[in-house]
């Protein structure tokens, strides 16, 4: 076969060509410390990367709605430390007239104090954390609890948040389950018991006094039984967390660890090539006969 002029000249633009292609893909490696600066480069890694990228992101939102859950638990948690701060007051207010009293002024003040112990109550009852209300489940844009009367105006539903994949997690207690004793936590309607209570000592009636005098502890118990609740979700909220964290770290190292440039390696390799390309150019004007090499 004979080798024209013409196919020397061709093959030898073609090898630098190729050798000025891959100077420059060093050269755009060293520059944007990547090793794939677009899918072609490596299309299986390149797939790989993309899907840790979304779990990267998706880590991301899960971390941030456990912070915003965490908040949320932490809003409740004090919340109920102050109704059973209430209870525990009101506790000690009925203690000292649980038998009675023929005095009607010390009747009005302790039935007094109560009805201020129930106002606060329903004041907790009522938190809210930003524009929302924490015990009103569903219907958290309204206050659920009213100084007039002892009704629910929420839902009985709890707000969830995802923390994981397939892993849902409440963040909010329905106020109804709390103060109404609707559900797990105790069989208490805490605001009629106060009334009751209230009632008995405005009527100077010692069995009705400690008959829901008795409730009260029940009332105790129930404000105890959602706090240990709260506290198992911020646990759970808490391992969550490090699990997600630590999964970040890791695909945050393989994926610098895939897409970093090892410079030393970079930088050798960009010498190496710059040396054979300009030699290449060298001994192709040398070879050929083409005026134009000596341009190049």
């Amino acid at each position: 076969m004979r080798i024209t002029p013409g196919m020397t000249s061709d093959n030898a633009l073609y090898n630098l060509q190729k050798g000025r292609t891959l100077l420059n893909r060093l050269q755009e490696q060293i520059s944007s410390g990547s090793v794939i600066n677009r899918p072609s480069d490596d299309p299986i890694t390149t797939r790989q990367l993309l899907d840790m990228d979304s779990q990267l992101d998706k880590g991301d939102q899960y971390l941030s709605n456990i912070t915003k859950g965490n908040l949320s638990l932490s809003m409740t948690d004090t919340a109920l430390q102050g109704m059973a701060d209430i209870i525990a007051q009101a506790k000690e207010t009925v203690g000292t007239i649980t038998s009675g009293s023929s005095d009607q002024t010390v009747r009005e003040n302790a039935a007094s104090q109560l009805e201020e112990l129930k106002k606060q109550l329903v004041d907790l009852g009522n938190t809210q954390l930003g524009d929302q209300y924490l015990f009103a489940g569903f219907k958290n844009s309204t206050p659920p609890f009213s100084t007039a009367d002892n009704t629910y105006s929420g839902t009985s539903d709890e707000v969830s948040i995802e923390i994981d994949q397939n892993s849902p997690a409440a963040i909010t207690i329905a106020g109804d389950t709390l103060l109404k004793g609707t559900g797990s936590y105790g069989s208490v309607d805490i605001f009629e018991t106060l009334d009751a209570i209230i009632a008995a000592i405005n009527s100077n009636n010692p069995a009705d006094i400690q008959s829901n005098a008795a409730k009260l502890d029940s009332s105790s118990s129930q404000i105890n039984n959602a706090r240990s609740d709260v506290a198992g979700r911020m646990i759970r909220f808490k391992s969550a967390e490090t699990m997600i964290t630590r999964n970040q770290a890791t695909l945050k190292g393989i994926v610098s660890d895939t897409m970093g440039v090892d410079y030393i390696e970079a930088a050798t390799q960009l010498n190496k090539q710059q040396s054979a390309f300009e030699a290449a150019l060298a001994a192709t004007a040398k070879i050929t006969q083409l005026s134009l090499l000596d341009y190049l």
